[in-house]
């Protein structure tokens, strides 16, 4: 087990783990811009032309769902999602390790348990657009499974490499 450890240890920063947070960071990112980008241009419209984008804030409000769950993946790849930290100083290390792995595998089972059920949900919105911008539904919805499944994704990683509950600094910013 031990010679195994040094691999496990770098798998939070393997290649194709760096890929997917280095692309979910590109997207939130992309996402917020747009954000800010529409709401000042609705703004604009609104109090300098005196005219209204119909689009404008169904648009900002569908992405802000898809900005949510993958700020959450992020999150939880940053490992903080659950604070432990009170209990750090309590437990000895072995049980505070087994704390975290039960928080770990908890998050697991309930991200698995709502992709799916946000996957099914999706699936009876093919038909449906929305109102204003026709924006097909299951593009909207995707983001519930997608964001469960990357949070999944990097809290297996975690797991597995040791790392989890051992957050950054904020301060860092993105990596």
């Amino acid at each position: 087990m031990p010679a195994s450890q040094p691999q496990a240890r770098t798998l939070a920063e393997s290649g194709p783990v760096r890929i997917v947070r280095f692309l979910t960071e590109v997207a939130v990112a992309t996402l917020l811009s747009g954000y800010a980008a529409i709401i000042c241009v609705q703004v604009f419209y609104r109090y300098v032309l005196n005219d209204s984008l119909v689009w404008s804030e169904e648009l900002v409000r569908y992405g802000l769902l898809w900005g949510v769950m993958l700020g959450a993946a992020l999150t939880s790849d940053r490992g903080a999602h659950i604070a432990l930290e009170p209990l750090k100083s309590v437990l000895h290390p072995v049980q505070y390790r087994k704390v975290q792995w039960l928080a770990g595998l908890l998050i697991i089972l309930f991200c698995a348990i709502t992709a799916w059920y946000g996957w099914e949900y999706t699936s009876r919105l093919w038909h449906m657009s929305s109102p204003a911008s026709q924006i097909p539904m299951p593009y909207v919805f995707t983001s519930i499974p997608v964001g469960c499944v990357l949070i999944c994704f990097f809290t297996i990683v975690h797991l597995i490499s040791g790392s989890y509950g051992s957050t950054t600094d904020p301060s860092e910013g993105l990596s």
